[in-house]
């Protein structure tokens, strides 16, 4: 087994609010505490470049001592390290009669971007780094590549290497009459190297010491709604999530009439974020003067983020809620964190696919909408119980 003596970050949360330049700062505060960083972007923007206001390259590009910047070119990455399977994927539709260029668009895998940078990740757990930063693209793209290697790889694992062999020979045959290209031996070894390779991407990513996701939103609605369901279906992935950052806060020294409503509902929000990210931390950085560019002010946002703590340390370990499936699957219940609740004081609804829980607190009530689980879904609510910190959702089968 593979031992990894490092830390893997991933900064997620929906376009323009600040993950970019809160994962590079992440990186500058690091290699200033001696630690060996290198920050990853796959943004076809090149952001890093304008950032860092250094270029960067698809090799790391040192930054500053102790740090290193990444451009991911996906493109390069499919051609040189998978460019067998996306051939005979492409020969498939070809086959089928498409065009080769269309056939090579389908061929590509969706969200192919953000999935590269995660193999990338491969590459470079024994490159000598501490750390590894990924400034992911919007938090819903993101997921859904975190999670492909533990969709894929222990059933595909075991079929190809049982069945790979038998599998090339039977097309081969049938080939001809379905017109299917078979796939050759070196298409089937580069599938399982694929596999290999995802599957040790998955336990990197599902080990809560070396790996965590962390969330980034502004003070607003749409932003702080989007990580609501993020931080749930993390954490029934078993990906950490380990810190929640409230980025572009109105500072409260800004009296400009024209800014009150903006500060208000802004407060509004910080509060709904308390309580959509709990148990997290949850740190709130202010709307800087100007554009964050450059070495100086990405270690004054560095400071207002981390403060006197070590940027690389797991902030938080453990799950707001998880759920347990009976043996029949006719039950399911839906264990929620809920701490200072009063079994007098809680109230349970369903709306669509969310679940509004009240509670009545000695600050006044409080509503928290948690989006469900999709295995959910098709069950009806039977019953809430509380027992200690924690709230008891019962669900049954229609």
């Amino acid at each position: 087994m593979l031992v990894f003596k490092m830390r893997i970050i991933f900064y997620t949360g929906k376009g323009g609010t600040g993950k970019s330049v809160i994962s590079c700062a992440t990186g500058v505060k690091a290699a200033e505490q001696g630690k060996k960083v290198l920050v990853i972007s796959t943004d076809p923007a090149h952001t890093l470049s304008d950032i860092f206001e250094k270029r960067v390259f698809d090799k790391p590009t040192e930054i500053i001592p102790n740090l290193w910047a990444l451009q991911v070119d996906p493109i390069r990455e499919v051609r040189e390290k998978y460019g067998v399977i996306q051939d005979y994927v492409a020969s498939i539709f070809q086959s089928r009669g498409l065009d080769e260029a269309l056939a090579y668009e389908i061929a590509s895998l969706p969200n192919m971007t953000p999935f590269i940078s995660l193999l990338k990740i491969y590459d470079l757990v024994n490159e000598g780094f501490d750390a590894l930063i990924l400034d992911t693209v919007p938090s819903g793209e993101a997921l859904k590549n975190l999670y492909l290697p533990m969709l894929l790889t222990d059933i595909s694992k075991k079929f190809l290497k049982t069945f790979g062999f038998f599998l090339g020979a039977l097309v081969k045959a049938v080939s001809p009459a379905v017109k299917v290209p078979a796939p050759s031996k070196e298409v089937i070894d580069a599938d399982l190297a694929l596999i290999d390779r995802l599957e040790v991407v998955r336990d990197l990513l599902t080990n809560v010491k070396i790996t965590s996701l962390r969330l980034i939103a502004n003070p607003d609605f749409f932003s702080i709604e989007n990580l609501r369901r993020t931080y749930m279906v993390a954490n029934l992935y078993n990906v950490n999530v380990d810190l929640a950052i409230i980025n572009k806060v109105i500072p409260e020294e800004v009296s400009d009439p024209f800014f009150s409503e903006w500060k208000e509902k802004q407060a509004e929000y910080l509060v709904e974020a308390e309580k959509a990210f709990y148990p997290l931390p949850v740190r709130k950085v202010p709307l800087f003067k100007s554009e964050l560019k450059g070495i100086n002010l990405l270690k004054k946002l560095a400071d207002y983020v981390f403060q006197d703590d070590d940027p690389l340390k797991v902030f938080y370990e453990g799950k707001p809620l998880r759920v347990d499936i009976s043996e029949d699957g006719l039950q399911a219940t839906l264990i929620v964190k809920t701490p200072f609740a009063k079994k007098e004081a809680l109230e349970v609804e369903r709306f669509g696919d969310e679940l509004m829980v009240k509670v009545d607190t000695n600050i006044g009530e409080v509503r928290n909408f948690i989006p469900l689980p999709a295995v959910l879904y098709s069950m009806k609510l039977e019953k809430a119980k509380l027992i200690g910190d924690e709230l008891h959702i019962t669900f049954v089968k229609r």
